[in-house]
């Protein structure tokens, strides 16, 4: 457990710090403005990730998890892989349409069309399948050679605010690569193999996750449509200096998702004793995560400003303050995927972070209109707070009865 815990601890720095590490060169070679662009089309194209990820992250992982022989691990490697490109088809088609008829992401058309590169690469990147074996070794190394193509690509071919294609292109690669690799890994070690294309199996497959799609992607439009908002409300520079700030939220967050995702399969495998693992685990996870986060409060400010300049003192306020949001979903993460996920709650889960999107479409251009950036953030902070106390309120009487 202490070596998959170190593997994905490997991976998501690598996710994170080495993008950290482009970041102010982007923002100062990029300017401020082109990098709101960039930042706008990569929140788009996150819509497009999770619409093919599409929840298979925690339901093939189950059903990897469970697996009792090869050829149960090929079917889902196989139902799975399939599902991911009838839905990589459709997202396709969708963004044809969407840069041709909004003029915000008409102007960005091209930077949009390189950043789906990348989505058409992370669809051969089978995360479930390593969480679900816990084997993520093998693809450590991978991504972050990935990460260090990135890097290179980024310093090399972005020399100006004219290269902001090329900055999009740097981007796909860091999602490219680690799924051209791992594919290969993945026959050369024997670990799954592909049987054939199937529509009845795939939609067998997209319908047993559509629940979790559904709460996933609740949870991305209130996050990633912030940026969306802001273009929309101010422009593509207020776009940047909030996008900064929510970078090193993402980095500071990354910590947490190892120790996440190790977790995961394991109180699933255990799953009769779920009131007193989430007692240990979630204890330790949560006042870790508090740790973390006082230390942000305290001193987050002042790193920004080192890390950006002292023109970023906005986004140093911003900063500072997402460390309640950070504690937030430290807790929610708990209650929801070791939680309610493990013991088969999908849809009651779904149906709390409907009632949260919807609550927060209610508000959150109110607030952005009349109270700016910060308006922004107060509404993410007040619907993360509002999804989690309801998912505590359910998880109580879930395991009540469940005893």
């Amino acid at each position: 457990m202490r070596k998959n815990i170190f593997y994905l601890l490997l991976v998501q720095l690598s996710n994170y710090i080495f993008p950290l590490i482009t970041l102010p060169y982007l923002v100062r070679t990029l300017g401020v403005d082109k990098f709101g662009y960039l930042m706008l089309g990569q929140a788009l194209i996150q819509y497009f990730i999770l619409m093919t990820d599409y929840g298979f992250n925690f339901s093939a992982t189950k059903k990897i998890a469970t697996s009792t022989s090869i050829d149960e691990r090929n079917e889902v490697f196989t139902e799975t892989l399939n599902a991911k490109i009838i839905l990589v088809t459709l997202c396709l088609l969708l963004m044809l349409i969407i840069i041709n008829i909004i003029p915000m992401f008409h102007s960005i058309s091209t930077v949009c069309i390189i950043l789906f590169i990348g989505v058409l690469g992370n669809i051969f990147f089978p995360v479930y399948l390593f969480q679900g074996m816990e084997k993520m070794k093998s693809i450590a190394w991978v991504t972050v050679l990935a990460r260090t193509l990135m890097l290179l690509s980024v310093f090399m071919f972005v020399k100006d605010n004219n290269d902001i294609n090329a900055a999009a292109l740097a981007f796909s690669i860091a999602l490219i690569v680690p799924g051209i690799i791992s594919i290969y890994l993945i026959r050369k070690n024997h670990i799954a193999a592909y049987t054939g294309f199937s529509f009845p199996k795939a939609f067998i497959a997209i319908k047993a996750s559509t629940p979790l799609f559904i709460s996933q992607i609740a949870i991305t439009f209130y996050t990633t449509f912030n940026s969306i908002l802001i273009g929309h409300v101010f422009n593509a520079r207020q776009v940047g200096i909030y996008s900064a700030a929510d970078k090193l939220r993402g980095a500071v967050q990354s910590l947490f998702i190892p120790v996440q995702q190790v977790v995961f399969p394991r109180i699933n495998a255990e799953r009769a004793n779920i009131k007193e693992k989430l007692k240990v685990y979630g204890g330790l996870f949560i006042l870790f995560s508090l740790i973390i986060c006082v230390s942000i409060f305290l001193i987050g400010d002042k790193i920004v400003i080192l890390y950006f300049g002292n023109q970023y003192t906005e986004s140093a306020n911003l900063f500072k303050w997402m460390s309640v949001l950070i504690f937030i979903v430290s807790v929610a993460i708990v209650f929801s995927q070791w939680g309610m996920i493990t013991l088969g709650k999908e849809k009651i889960l779904t149906k709390i972070y409907i009632v949260g999107a919807i609550l927060h479409c209610m508000y959150a251009p109110f607030f952005t209109k009349n109270f700016g950036l910060f308006g922004t953030l107060s509404s993410v902070i007040l619907t993360e707070l509002t999804i989690t106390v309801f998912m505590g309120v359910f998880l109580y009487k879930i395991i009540k009865r469940h005893r």
